[in-house]
């Protein structure tokens, strides 16, 4: 838990310098899903922070931190739980509403494994207010999906 805290911190503050320099920056909270592939597996339950800003146009990016709260199940009685902390380009369409589309690379840990993967996710946006509802679908890794909804903001 340590090392994705630290990781995340380093992310964050390596993305917070270039967004600072651009004048925006946005942070939001994320909830969710975190399913395992396979019939006999349950998912557990993930809460998250994350981290953003523009690069171009309609392309930002993201720092992401995922931390399992409720466990999930693999098999018939084991307990599973996974954390990730993740770093993404994304697109976002043009309007209110809106695809999103990230690509990044992903740390994450669970109880059967750790390593680190290419990850991306597809989801829809909804401007509401000063900031943006997303409904995403993610895959972390080849053998678990999350979908997870946040809301972000500008600071």
């Amino acid at each position: 838990m340590k090392k994705f805290i630290m990781a995340f911190a380093t992310v964050m503050a390596l993305f917070s310098t270039a967004a600072m320099a651009q004048g925006t920056l946005w942070f939001g909270g994320k909830a969710g899903f975190q399913k395992p592939h396979g019939s006999d597996n349950e998912p557990g339950f993930g809460v998250g922070a994350v981290l953003g800003g523009p690069i171009q146009g309609n392309l930002s990016w993201e720092a992401e931190f995922m931390l399992g709260v409720v466990d999930g199940e693999v098999g018939t009685n084991r307990d599973w739980n996974i954390n990730s902390v993740a770093g993404y380009g994304v697109y976002r369409s043009p309007g209110d509403i809106h695809v999103k589309a990230k690509l990044g690379v992903s740390r994450w840990d669970d109880d059967l494994d750790d390593d680190f993967n290419l990850t991306a996710g597809i989801g829809l946006g909804f401007k509401m207010g000063r900031g943006i509802l997303d409904v995403e679908y993610t895959q972390i890794n080849p053998y678990v999906d999350y979908v997870t909804v946040g809301y972000i903001l500008p600071f």
